[in-house]
């Protein structure tokens, strides 16, 4: 694996992998401050649970501790948004293809971001799917046939709306954006599982 190819794709995989932080970021886009009381509350998840996805987002660098407030003998911690929400720049002395897969990342994790407070998860048919698996080369191989696969069936598909709104133009076309990354997450791991919470 090339240097600098985890901290952009595993960061961003880590942090659209679960519904209940993609849900997070979205109110922190909107507002300036909140804490995970305030945010228990207005997504109606348990507070053990929004508090280990809010750290888990601290972790990774999108949120970050801005005040402790004293509130009835408990102290309450308010989060806001890093800049880490907007896309990350490459790492310095990235180029050529690494450099392309670090900006298609960055790019993908801003149009989700962006799409998040303004419904764009909302849809039945939005969804966020993150699998590891342990594969062997001849696994390697058929992940890498099915990659090359699926992306020509999205095409074929495309051509196909694409014709049949040409010849009616009063369908509702929608854009809907396809995220596929594979990558190794050999250097990535730590140890640490993400508990499924929520």
């Amino acid at each position: 694996m090339e240097a600098g190819t985890r901290p952009i794709d595993a960061r961003v995989v880590k942090a659209l992998g679960h519904p209940t932080r993609v849900g997070i970021l979205a109110i922190l886009r909107e507002r300036e401050l909140v804490s995970p009381v305030e945010l228990s509350e207005q997504m109606g998840i348990p507070l053990g649970t929004i508090s280990y996805h809010v750290r888990r987002l601290e972790t990774l660098g999108f949120v970050e501790l801005a005040t402790r407030t004293q509130r009835r003998g408990a102290v309450e911690h308010h989060y806001r948004a890093c800049a880490a929400l907007d896309p990350p720049a490459p790492p310095a002395g990235v180029g050529g293809r690494l450099r392309e897969t670090a900006a298609s990342a960055s790019r993908a994790l801003a149009d989700a971001l962006r799409m998040v407070p303004r419904g764009g998860f909302d849809s039945f048919a939005a969804r966020i799917d993150h699998r590891t698996v342990a594969l062997d080369e001849h696994g390697r191989t058929e992940l890498d046939a099915a990659q090359v696969r699926w992306l020509g069936e999205i095409a074929r598909i495309e051509r196909e709306s694409a014709k049949r709104l040409a010849a009616d133009p009063s369908r509702n076309g929608r854009i809907w954006a396809i995220v596929g990354m594979v990558f190794d997450a050999n250097a990535a791991a730590s140890g640490e599982e993400d508990e499924q919470l929520g």
